[in-house]
């Protein structure tokens, strides 16, 4: 006959893994605090606010930008998901945020500074005659957990180090957001609205995205149902209709 595992078999190896278990489950649950502790015994110094090994883009978002976005987004009545589904898109919910230059939108500045063209979006030559190449470069630069470009800031009425500091970028990028596309968001017309923020336009009836990243729509749509499982209010709905 075959032999059979005595009765008491099961319960040793639960008690076994659970052993093994445990410190995992806890080392994973603190390791905010565990990563602080063991760079203050090694005598580490870090940028401020390291990411620790293992925290998604979303996570990390959540850590850095939840409770800010969840007032911005009551306040400018946008989504909490696709703000923080566009964040995650933007900078990889890393604060500071960091900053890209774009080599085209300088040629173009300097195209308008020099009255090659007569206007950029809501730009025009007045508002930038005057100004050296190294001011110029900052306008043509992305800055923000929404990465707003710099020369956003002259419609809007604030300066380029607005865009850059952690205390006004968000709420200086929501209300851009808001004025600019936020009829979408409000409408749940969630495709348009990630693909206006890449390239300006809505997202093409043809269904073929023209953003740089091909999976730049798709992705944060996918992030945005992360976010809905975490919103402090309700869910965003779908967006696959206009």
């Amino acid at each position: 006959m075959a032999a059979y595992p005595r009765s008491g078999y099961g319960k040793k190896f639960i008690i076994r893994m659970a052993i093994v278990m445990a410190p995992i489950l806890l080392l994973y649950y603190f390791r905010y605090e565990v990563a602080g502790q063991i760079r203050d015994w090694l005598g580490m110094t870090l940028p401020a606010d390291p990411r620790p090994a293992g925290v998604s883009d979303l996570e990390w978002c959540e850590h850095n930008y939840a409770d800010e976005i969840a007032v911005l987004a009551t306040e400018y009545d946008l989504s909490y998901s696709y703000l923080m589904a566009l964040i995650v898109l933007e900078c990889e919910g890393n604060k500071p945020a960091g900053h890209r230059f774009e080599g085209h939108v300088f040629s173009r500045l300097k195209h308008l500074q020099t009255g090659k063209r007569d206007r950029y979006e809501n730009v025009r030559t007045a508002d930038v005659l005057g100004l050296d190449d190294s001011e110029l470069r900052k306008l043509a630069t992305s800055w923000g957990p929404f990465q707003l470009m710099g020369y956003k800031a002259i419609p809007l009425g604030v300066q380029v180090e607005d865009l850059v500091d952690e205390e006004t970028s968000a709420e200086i990028g929501v209300r851009w957001i808001s004025g600019e596309y936020g009829h979408f968001v409000r409408r749940k017309k969630f495709k348009d609205a990630f693909h206006y923020h890449n390239t300006g336009k809505r997202f093409p009836l043809s269904g073929r995205s023209q953003t740089h990243d091909p999976y730049y729509v798709s992705n944060g749509i996918r992030y945005m149902k992360h976010f809905d499982k975490h919103s402090p209010g309700p869910a965003s709905g779908n967006d696959d209709k206009r």
